[in-house]
C-alpha cells in the first residue's frame, strides 16, 4: 500500500544536493557483546567521527571499531579485519540511509526496536484487522501551523497535485496481525512505535531529512501517524515540523512551523 502524502512542499525548503547525497563512508562496530553494527553516518556525525579518528583515506574505506580502537580499512578487507580482531559477525545491525545499506552484507532483517510486538500488533479480538479488497485513497488539503505567511505561501506553491494513480482504487493485501511494517510506505519509515490501540508512530525519510540544515541542534523532520478506524477505513496522517535559521525566527517572532495533511484510505470493494 503506498500513501500517498497530500503535501510534497516541505521537501522544496530543502537544498536540490540532498535528494542526491552520497553515502558518507560506513563506520563498522564490533562490540564485545551484542550483534555487529554497520552503519552510515549523517554529515554531523561523520564530522565528531574524524575529529576522533581523522577523514577516511578514500571512499571505499570503513572505520572499524573495536574495544575503543578505530582503523579505516577498504571496505574490501572487512573480513580479513574481523579474522585480525578475532571477531565473527554473523550478521550486522544497520542504520542509515535506506540507499546506502550494503547489499553484499548480511543483516539483521528485522531490529528488535522496529519489530511488531503484542503491545503494537493489533490483536484479533479487537475486530481493527483491515480487510483486503479494493482501497481507495481520500487526501485532506495540507494546512498550515504557526508558520510564518511567506513561508506558508511559499510551501503552498510548490505542491504538486497527487497523480491519478494515487487516487484509483487499488487491490491491497494485508497480513494477519496487521503492523505498518507490511505496507509499501515501509521503505520511507523508520521504527514504528505504537502510541494507542490500533495507531502507530513513526519519523519519515530520516536519510533525506538528516542531511538537511540543523539550527539550534535541530533539524526539520517529518512524522506519520498511522490509525486503523474499522476493518474499512485507514488514516495516514503527515506532520512536517519546519525548523527556521535563527534569523527566520527573529524576523517572524515565531519558531514554530508545520504542515499537516491527512490521507484517508477507504475500503470500496472486493
Amino acid at each position: 500500500m503506498q500513501c500517498v502524502l497530500g503535501f510534497t512542499a516541505g521537501l522544496a525548503l530543502l537544498p536540490a544536493s540532498v535528494f542526491a547525497a552520497e553515502c558518507v563512508p560506513a563506520s563498522v562496530h564490533f562490540p564485545a557483546d551484542g550483534p555487529a553494527e554497520y552503519f552510515v553516518p549523517d554529515a554531523d556525525e561523520a564530522a565528531l567521527r574524524a575529529q576522533t579518528h581523522g577523514a577516511a583515506p578514500r571512499a571505499d574505506h570503513v572505520l572499524v571499531t573495536h574495544e575503543d580502537e578505530g582503523y579505516w580499512v577498504p571496505r574490501t578487507e572487512l573480513d580479513a579485519a574481523q579474522v585480525v580482531l578475532g571477531t565473527s559477525a554473523e550478521s550486522f545491525r544497520y542504520r542509515g540511509p535506506d540507499h546506502c545499506a550494503p547489499t553484499d552484507l548480511p543483516l539483521d532483517p528485522l531490529d528488535a526496536e522496529s519489530a511488531p510486538t503484542e503491545d503494537s500488533a493489533p490483536v484479533a479480538a479487537s475486530g481493527l484487522q483491515p480487510q483486503s479488497g479494493l482501497w481507495k485513497l481520500e487526501a485532506t488539503p495540507v494546512q498550515f501551523e504557526g508558520c510564518p505567511d511567506v513561508i506558508g505561501q511559499s510551501m503552498a506553491g510548490g505542491m504538486a497535485a497527487l497523480p491519478a494513480e494515487a487516487t484509483t482504487p487499488q487491490h491491497l493485501t494485508f497480513q494477519t496481525p496487521f503492523h505498518p511494517s507490511q505496507l509499501r510506505m515501509q521503505q520511507y519509515a523508520s521504527s514504528w512505535r505504537s502510541t494507542a490501540p490500533n495507531q502507530w508512530v513513526t519519523r519519515a525519510m530520516e536519510d533525506v531529512f538528516s542531511q538537511s540544515p540543523a539550527y539550534g541542534g535541530k533539524r526539520s523532520y517529518m512524522e506519520w501517524t498511522l490509525t486503523v478506524h474499522d476493518t474499512s477505513r485507514i488514516s495516514h496522517r503527515s506532520e512536517l515540523y519546519v525548523v527556521m535559521p535563527p534569523e527566520a525566527v527573529a524576523a517572524f517572532k515565531t519558531d514554530h512551523c508545520a504542515a499537516i495533511s491527512t490521507g484517508h484510505w477507504i475500503r470500496v470493494g472486493d
